[in-house]
């Protein structure tokens, strides 16, 4: 099994010359600002880097699994977290859901973090009107600028912590993996998804070397 996984998203990966899955996106300067107590983020200020993402890099203003990848550097290790355009239920919080719009969307973890024995999952919901389109070439012109950050136990009832504010297009490409960079406190969970998530990433990796 885990053969097959790696396999698949490194073939991916090697015909797209591109990650295996988010091939299309665009980068962002930012910054977060957590203000609220919580078990993942400490409260404080944080220049970001973010990426805004097409899960199936469906082509222009066509519905898709919208993506945000943050990363954060409080530490001599980047702190990765991935958020995927996804329903706020139980059962849905875990579920990839397409959108047609980067404003309509809620993003979510999917997968919770683990810390101290208790499950966490974030969450982020932009603020403002539709912008009218989900296309990657066109966040140029007009994007989200402000989210809400959320958090919320194993009961879906998501609290408010902070805010995610986006600034200028960045030409920056980066890789982004929430199994290998993540806060020492919060480990990316439950352990089948986290050996899912490193396998694919870990086939991408390969497939995108191979295709050079």
């Amino acid at each position: 099994m885990r053969t097959v996984v790696s396999a698949f998203f490194s073939a991916l990966a090697r015909v797209r010359q591109a990650p295996a899955v988010h091939p299309r996106r665009l980068g962002f300067t930012g910054q977060l600002v957590v203000s609220g107590v919580n078990a993942v983020l400490p409260k404080g200020v944080y220049p970001a880097t973010v990426q805004l993402s097409k899960g199936a890099g469906t082509p222009g203003r066509w519905p898709d699994v919208l993506g945000i990848a943050l990363r954060l550097e409080p530490e001599q290790t980047p702190w990765d977290f991935l958020f995927s355009s996804a329903g706020r239920g139980r059962l849905s919080r875990w579920i990839p859901v397409p959108a047609p719009d980067w404003n309509v969307a809620r993003y979510g973890t999917l997968g919770p973090y683990e810390v101290a024995g208790h499950d966490w999952w974030l969450m982020l919901t932009p603020e403002g009107r539709r912008i009218g389109h989900a296309s990657v070439d066109a966040l140029h012109k007009r994007a989200p600028s402000r989210f809400t950050v959320s958090i919320s136990g194993p009961r879906p009832r998501w609290v408010r912590i902070g805010e995610l504010e986006l600034f200028s297009p960045s030409t920056e490409v980066l890789t982004f993996d929430p199994v290998l960079n993540h806060p020492d406190h919060a480990v990316p969970g439950p352990p089948w998804l986290r050996q899912l998530r490193e396998l694919a990433y870990q086939g991408s990796r390969q497939g995108r070397r191979n295709a050079d």
